[in-house]
């Protein structure tokens, strides 16, 4: 009797236990965990001390703005390179570290540049195309319809000459406009050919010639040099150089077009494939014209001015090119 009333408290005592767990797993998962507060914006002083002591004082923080993943971005000058332009590093949330260096998004996107670009450190890709469609940069535009695309070409650059021959055929078909901006970054020769194009009677025949003979091997362009350029070519070649550095870009061929979205886009180097760029062009934009500065709209085509998309400003007009 005494042995069944031990069991049977022990079955009691066990379903308890059970029950009681129960209860309090419930309750724990009923129960609110303590909400974090989020860690208190960073000042500019707090920031500047820790770039000033990581740099033993040759870095300045110009400025702070809020960043991803809950990082600071540092707008930062350097005192043993005044001429230099300022870049952009990231702060922890405690201001115990700095990350210097590339930041990228889930996307493979560059939050570098598109921090740059939000501070006014680089040119947006909506006012650098705008830029580049001002008849100030001499661009070459060939091609009689489609969609307009903006390449940054330097005269000995090997992924430009592969961009070249693939939109040949697409620009003869009439399949889209290209717009080449001549630089000069790759080779101490490419100055001289990009002026040897520019001063030619048929630029667009120049830049052909350059790529029709163009040598893989030592990646030269085929356009004889130009070994005494006009001052006027020299600081259009200059000018354009510094229009790509302006927008961010680290080598050439640099694209910049109207999307399908409305947005302007800028990529860097040899896309991937041409037809699926191409699917991407936009040949009606819808985008409103942006806001540009003052001095950039008075320099502005009156025929421009006139278009309201940001994209069609930056169509401009075109011309077949040549051969000859």
């Amino acid at each position: 009797m005494i042995a069944m009333y031990q069991r049977a408290l022990r079955t009691l005592l066990s379903l308890l236990l059970c029950v009681a767990g129960s209860f309090a797993l419930t309750a724990a998962q009923a129960a609110p965990v303590a909400a974090t507060a989020p860690p208190a914006p960073l000042s500019l002083a707090k920031v500047q001390a820790l770039i000033s002591s990581a740099s033993r004082g040759r870095a300045t923080a110009q400025s702070i703005f809020a960043g991803p993943g809950g990082l600071t971005g540092a707008v930062v000058s350097y005192k043993d390179a005044p001429n230099a332009p300022p870049s952009v590093i990231w702060v922890n949330d405690d201001a115990s570290a700095l990350l210097v260096g590339k930041l990228i998004g889930p996307k493979g996107e560059d939050l570098d540049k598109q921090a740059a670009q939000k501070v006014g450190l680089l040119l947006a890709p909506d006012k650098a195309l705008a830029a580049a469609a001002l008849p100030a940069t001499n661009a070459i535009m060939v091609g009689s319809k489609g969609p307009v695309l903006t390449v940054f070409i330097d005269p000995n650059c090997i992924f430009c000459h592969m961009l070249y021959q693939q939109l040949e055929p697409l620009v003869a078909k009439g399949a889209l406009r290209a717009r080449y901006v001549l630089v000069a970054v790759v080779k101490r020769s490419s100055f001289a050919k990009a002026a040897a194009i520019l001063s030619a009677k048929n630029p667009a025949a120049a830049l052909q010639q350059d790529q029709a003979a163009f040598d893989p091997k030592t990646e030269e362009g085929g356009i004889k040099p130009d070994s005494a350029p006009s001052k006027a070519v020299t600081d259009r070649i200059g000018a354009n150089n510094a229009l790509m550095s302006k927008a961010g870009g680290d080598g050439t061929p640099m694209l910049l077009f109207c999307s399908k979205d409305g947005s302007v886009q800028q990529l860097e180097g040899m896309p991937r494939d041409v037809n699926t760029l191409l699917a991407e062009l936009a040949s009606r934009p819808r985008t409103r014209l942006r806001r540009l500065k003052r001095s950039t709209v008075q320099t502005l085509p009156r025929d421009m001015l006139r278009q309201r998309g940001a994209c069609r400003l930056s169509a401009g007009k075109s011309a077949p090119a040549r051969s000859g």
